[in-house]
């Protein structure tokens, strides 16, 4: 095995973002901030200080030596910490809008499904790369992995936060297919998922209130449909080209959230259809590289961290999107790098550095795939066509 160079482009795309999201959460949240705290840089302040800490871990875990998480007890650690921490939630967390999903620590707010996300992810690389495990074995195998998912997503669901246990499940069962799980495991274990899912949707006023407005949309502009309508506005105000930065109109109370869940609104409405793309391409390079970069990890480990970390920051970027141009409903999920946020900025940090000590590492000659990864193999190449 060599240690090659990081990779400088997935390196410089990742700080562009970082740079993007401490302008943008300037310009959406400077009237709240004003308005509220009686300070234009309340907001901006302090997500400069957590982009600064999230660049800080982006470069420090790229010398970072990845295979050290895989090391026992390592990962079993973590997932015990997550664990941990998400209970002690329902005893000691703090309550906002009726959620309790935070730590209060003082100076900021710690939001611990954030590092269980992370947590589960290095878990699941580890335990699906083991030289002795073979997922395919239902009893042995799948089933305690499943069971380990499913825990973590009960105590998520129920801070509440359903879409972010909603994620950690696409993530999660994808690791597994990757990994060699048969999918007739996977369908009889996600089957179920649909009427639970609907079950918890309905019980809860505000998830089924979600619904509600996505499905009445702009039948209903003044109240069910109203957040979405704003956004919409916004996105169409942009036009092509934006009508500059700072010149978004729907950031003066019009759109709620605009600073944190629906910032990529403003975004379309300050730079248009053609800065809005940019930034979703930006995303689907990350996508790329880290696609590449798994396929020419050097071991199985490094193959299933990338392939997770690079998923959770791709599809939490194009739910974000899909849902502020009302392609599905709201999720108060956050756009990776963009939107207001210190738990989620400093994971992503810690994530990313990962990703990019993945890239320093690298073999000479093809790398000679374990049975259990053929079918990674199949999905690398459908994706990426060339070394």
């Amino acid at each position: 095995m060599k240690r090659g160079k990081v990779d400088l482009t997935l390196a410089l795309f990742l700080f562009l973002l970082l740079v993007i999201g401490t302008i943008m959460v300037f310009s959406a949240s400077s009237i709240m901030a004003i308005n509220r705290y009686h300070s234009l840089t309340y907001f901006f302040r302090k997500q400069l200080v957590w982009s600064l800490l999230s660049l800080l871990l982006l470069v420090g875990f790229s010398k970072f030596d990845y295979r050290i998480l895989q090391k026992p007890p390592l990962p079993f650690i973590l997932l015990a910490s997550a664990f941990a921490l998400l209970a002690g939630l329902y005893g000691f967390g703090l309550r906002i809008n009726g959620a309790r999903r935070w730590y209060s620590l003082g100076l900021f707010n710690f939001q611990p499904s954030e590092f269980a996300k992370w947590a589960i992810i290095i878990y699941f690389a580890h335990y699906i790369s083991g030289s002795k495990r073979n997922i395919r074995n239902f009893k042995e195998h799948f089933l305690p992995l499943i069971l380990i998912l499913a825990g973590m997503m009960v105590l998520i669901m129920f801070q509440p936060d359903l879409s972010t246990a909603l994620m950690l499940g696409i993530i999660c069962l994808s690791l597994m297919y990757v990994g060699g799980a048969k999918m007739k495991h996977l369908t009889a274990i996600s089957l179920p998922l649909l009427p639970a899912v609907i079950f918890l949707l309905t019980r809860r006023s505000y998830q089924a209130g979600r619904i509600s407005s996505w499905i009445k949309g702009l039948h209903d502009p003044m109240q069910a449909g109203y957040q979405i309508r704003q956004s919409l506005i916004g996105l169409g105000r942009g036009g092509w080209f934006g009508n500059g930065l700072g010149q978004s109109k729907q950031k003066f109370f019009f759109l709620p959230d605009s600073h944190t869940d629906f910032i990529f609104s403003i975004l379309g409405e300050e730079f248009g259809f053609i800065g809005a793309t940019l930034v979703l391409l930006i995303f689907l390079f990350i996508l790329y590289r880290g696609i590449y970069i798994a396929r020419k990890s050097p071991d199985n480990f490094g193959k299933f961290l990338a392939l997770g970390i690079t998923l959770s920051i791709v599809l939490y970027a194009f739910i974000n999107v899909a849902v502020v141009s009302m392609l599905v409903p709201a999720t108060g999920l956050p756009m990776p790098f963009v939107s207001y946020g210190g738990s989620n900025l400093i994971f992503l940090g810690f994530s990313g550095g990962l990703l990019l000590s993945i890239s320093r590492h690298s073999r000479q000659s093809k790398p000679n795939w374990s049975e259990r990864s053929e079918r990674t193999e199949r999905l690398y190449h459908t994706v990426i066509t060339t070394d």
